[in-house]
């Protein structure tokens, strides 16, 4: 090979990192750190069944024994049915108490994608609903949302984000949202990099409600080996100096995966899950905290929570 053959090949090999690449949705920020981090734990044991009856259209049932979404209740059943196809997703069900959810992806026109998400309690006044349009560029993403009752504060809601590739590693972008019941308004603005082996993530947010209170959030994740084992930390700081912090690390083995975090109030979570067929998985939950509480001196009770579950059917 000669000499200009070789550094047409070099080239070809530094020019993906030259390019600006898409960010993705502000919103999606924290979301490498995240999924390692924040680990899903249940209490009981759960069973689901997902039956394809066409190419497009899915029926499944999922039983919870011993645990519930509701206070008081130690048993769940819901139903639901999900259509779709390579550019939409339709997924609804319904549940013993009446609630009824809702989801539904598309795409709108080229880069244009649109998502509506809604949940309608048996209580009308419980009502949550987030209409969102998503725009994914080459270089920049950008979302317009209007919501009801979100974040704790009742009433309708509106807001814009904006994420703009700068350097091949670096993006910078912000976030606006309203709550015009108040009215109040929140903005937020974050920077992140993206390297070959590790995210992070800075971003402020300034606050004129009373529900969400002015931070500072960070995160980091960090791929140690690649599809294998992955590493995330997350710190949270508030105006008045409180801190909240937590970090952990995810496992993916041949047929396995294993999720471990521990924050900043002493609770340690896990799960655990395997692949026995490629219909069928088992999933193993635990979570742990010590019942030291200065809020409740009197009160010290630690506390222990253990799960199973069964998903059969894709």
């Amino acid at each position: 090979m000669g000499a200009s053959q070789s550094a047409r090949c070099l080239g070809a090999l530094d020019e993906p990192e030259k390019k600006l690449k898409a960010p993705g949705q502000y919103e999606r920020l924290h979301d490498d750190a995240k999924r390692v981090t924040a680990v899903n734990t249940f209490e009981g044991a759960k069973f689901e069944v997902a039956k394809p009856l066409t190419p497009t259209f899915a029926l499944n049932h999922n039983f919870w024994l011993g645990g519930s979404y509701y206070p008081n209740a130690n048993q769940h059943y819901k139903f639901g049915a999900t259509v779709g196809d390579n550019e939409r997703v339709c997924m609804a069900s319904l549940d013993q108490y009446g609630t009824l959810e809702g989801q539904f992806y598309g795409v709108v026109a080229g880069a244009l994608q649109g998502k509506f998400i809604f949940n309608l309690p048996k209580d009308p006044k419980g009502f949550v609903a987030v209409l969102d349009a998503d725009y994914g560029g080459a270089t920049h993403s950008a979302q317009l949302k209007v919501a009801q009752n979100i974040h704790g504060v009742a009433g309708p809601h509106c807001g814009c984000a904006y994420m703009q590739a700068v350097t091949p590693r670096w993006s910078l972008g912000g976030e606006g949202a309203c709550a015009l019941a108040g009215p109040s308004a929140t903005a937020s603005f974050a920077a992140k990099y993206a390297g070959k082996k590790w995210t992070g993530v800075a971003a402020a947010t300034r606050s004129g409600s009373g529900a969400i209170a002015d931070q500072l959030a960070f995160s980091y994740a960090r791929v140690v080996s690649p599809q294998r084992v992955t590493l995330g930390a997350e710190l949270v700081v508030q105006a008045g100096g409180e801190a909240t912090y937590a970090a952990g690390a995810e496992f993916a083995l041949k047929q396995s995966r294993v999720n471990v975090a521990v924050d900043g109030n002493g609770k340690m979570a896990s799960v655990v899950e395997t692949q026995l067929s490629p219909a069928a998985k088992l999933t193993f939950s635990a979570d742990m905290q010590l019942g030291y509480n200065d809020a409740e001196p009197g009160k010290h009770r630690d506390h222990f929570k253990f799960g199973y579950a069964l998903q059969i059917g894709q």
